[in-house]
């Protein structure tokens, strides 16, 4: 039977206009010229067209939920990156790093503090409960002093916010291929321990080892397997006996102990009460290195959307820059926002045989966590990399915009003032790179930019801006990898994350905020016409420095020769410079583009024309 409808068209209006159409056509109904609208028949083309846009939508959803770049549920998503060897993220629960101590203790010549041991803190209004995971020896100082220590030597103790509970299960026949599952979505996968009783009651166990952790399975190999299911619990599975190594046998007790935390909220931990050991005799007095962090929700859909194709393309092995980013991002998440990595090669200078990596740590990761995460990359890279390539860590280079926007304004088309517009105006900017830009790999568009502000209100008729890049060093030590060095010489480079405008004959390209040197309030730019650099005596304008360095327009480095103030105006020095291409502005390597919205400024041009 010949059929007007479209297979297409399957949103309500499109179906039931269809039925009606192929209605008449029908020598039933066509010839009679009926009025589909006016009868009972028009209840039965809207029951038919629902059911058909019901059923349309149904299968669309289910097409959706199949692939990994379109699915919207969280068991779906989870599922599908399971099928590529991906385990989606646990909470993960905050870590901080104290010195823990006994005064007045017994006469014993070492003391062991047992794991699980207690310390409660606050965080705002609410408690929380942090603990040891291992045990910590300490060695008497002569006075009944007791200091733990790690098993590195370092005096720098660990504790875990969260509580430790344990779930038991009867493995049964193995035929079953039993999958036994925790009912609890606070676990955090990185805190499981299982253990393999004989039988329950027994006292010998065999510690099974997480297939993540394994570097080599056989047949013999106590492997354990561990995932979120579909309900956000986690299942629980063993080998086949064979190439994913043993299952328990039937009638053998399995005993699950994880640290049931509340992930992102123990961060911030920064004083602790006396912890309890050998409760009631001696009072464990811990002393905080390290505020807590690294605690994390789980993972979300599309962050597990996003990593689990690099994981899968890297095999759990370093080959590749972007291998050594997936990997350091799965197993430091709690402290990474964000990760960049890149080759020797690709570097500036170049430096071959080499990976460098650049880590965007979260709010509150001190600078002896950072280590904590850096050594742990270097420790994993030696066990993963394929090749023997040297890791470098450098740190992200944060590169300001600078605007100065101008948009037309027609006051008779709006009821607000010229101030509450221009407010608007310098807000939406803000948003926009507060949502565009922030993180590696985010490009700066003009264009998209100046939508966003032509769209606040229609008395904005058009809208154009100038950018400007800028770079800021302090005295800081932590403030990238050259602080300013007062009254020293001293060669800088400023590498800025794209091409710069090569020198104009009418304009200057680079400038600089104002600094003192030899006495006097000075400026860095450009000679007209070149890229030669100058020191500009900010009082009279003339040039106490006549060759301070260069910049290189193609690479975007500005190098600074022979540089000694003695100080700079405001909490920073600054060196600007105007892109070749303000269009657009893609940062390279570890170049993170922010806004500057204390110099940046909206101008209003008012006019009566629409």
């Amino acid at each position: 039977m010949a059929t007007t409808i479209k297979s297409t068209a399957l949103d309500f209006t499109s179906i039931k206009n269809s039925l009606k159409v192929h209605l008449q056509n029908s020598s039933e109904f066509g010839t009679s010229d009926y009025n589909f609208e006016a009868s009972g028949l028009s209840s039965l083309l809207d029951v038919l067209a629902y059911n058909t846009h019901y059923n349309g939508l149904i299968a669309n959803y289910a097409l959706n939920e199949s692939f990994l770049s379109t699915a919207q549920l969280r068991s779906s998503v989870v599922g599908l990156a399971g099928s590529i060897g991906y385990s989606s993220g646990s909470k993960v629960a905050s870590k901080a790093l104290v010195n823990l101590r006994i005064t007045g203790g017994p006469a014993d010549t070492t003391i062991t503090l047992p794991a699980y041991t207690t310390f409660s803190t606050s965080i705002g209004n609410s408690a929380f409960i942090f603990q040891t995971l291992e045990t910590f020896t300490a060695i008497n100082d002569g006075s009944n002093n007791f200091d733990f220590k790690t098993s590195t030597g370092s005096d720098n103790v660990p504790i875990y916010e969260g509580t430790i509970k344990t779930k038991s299960f009867i493995a049964g026949p193995y035929s079953e291929q039993d999958i036994f599952v925790i009912p609890d979505n606070t676990l955090d996968l990185d805190t499981v321990i299982v253990k393999v009783y004989e039988y329950p009651g027994s006292s010998s166990y065999t510690t099974y080892t997480s297939v993540n952790d394994a570097t080599s399975i056989s047949s013999t190999s106590t492997i354990y397997i561990i995932r979120e299911a579909p309900n956000g619990y986690y299942e629980l599975s063993f080998g086949n006996g064979s190439n994913l190594g043993q299952a328990p046998a039937s009638g053998e007790k399995i005993e699950v102990t994880y640290l049931s935390t509340a992930g992102a909220s123990g961060n911030q931990a920064r004083t602790f009460q006396n912890g309890t050991f050998n409760p009631g005799s001696y009072s464990v007095v811990p002393t905080v290195v390290s505020a807590s962090s690294g605690g994390l929700e789980k993972e979300g859909i599309e962050s597990i959307r996003k990593n689990a194709p690099f994981l899968y393309a890297a095999q759990n092995r370093m080959v590749t820059a972007e291998d050594y980013a997936a990997l350091a991002q799965r197993n430091f998440s709690g402290y990474i926002q964000d990760i960049k990595s890149w080759g020797g090669e690709d570097n500036i200078p170049p430096r071959y045989g080499a990976v460098y990596l650049s880590i965007d740590y979260f709010n509150g990761v001190d600078v002896s966590t950072q280590e904590f995460v850096q050594n742990g990359i270097t420790d994993l890279a030696e066990d993963l990399s394929v090749a023997s390539f040297d890791v470098f860590y450098t740190k992200p280079v944060i590169t300001y915009l600078e605007t100065e926007t101008f948009f037309q304004f027609n006051p008779k088309l709006t009821g607000e003032t010229e101030s509450t517009i221009k407010s608007n105006v310098r807000s939406a900017i803000s948003t926009y790179f507060t949502s565009s830009t922030g993180t590696f790999d985010k490009t700066f568009r003009r264009s998209n930019m100046l939508t966003v502000v032509d769209a606040v209100d229609p008395s904005v008729l058009s809208s154009r801006s100038n950018i400007k890049m800028q770079q800021r060093r302090s005295t800081s030590s932590n403030d990238y990898d050259q602080p300013i060095l007062l009254g020293t010489t001293k060669d800088y480079s400023f590498i800025f994350a794209a091409p710069i405008e090569p020198g104009k004959s009418d304009s200057y390209t680079i400038t600089s905020t104002n600094f003192v040197y030899a006495g006097q309030t000075c400026f860095l730019r450009n000679k007209l016409g070149s890229t030669d650099l100058q020191i500009i005596s900010l009082t009279t304008g003339k040039t106490i420095v006549s060759n301070a360095g260069n910049y290189v327009p193609e690479t975007g480095v500005v190098n600074i020769v022979g540089f000694n103030i003695t100080s700079y105006l405001g909490s920073y020095l600054a060196i600007k410079a105007i892109p070749d291409n303000q269009s657009a502005i893609t940062p390279l390597r570890n170049n993170i583009l922010e806004h500057d919205n204390n110099l940046s400024t909206v101008s209003t041009v008012v006019t009566s024309s629409l």
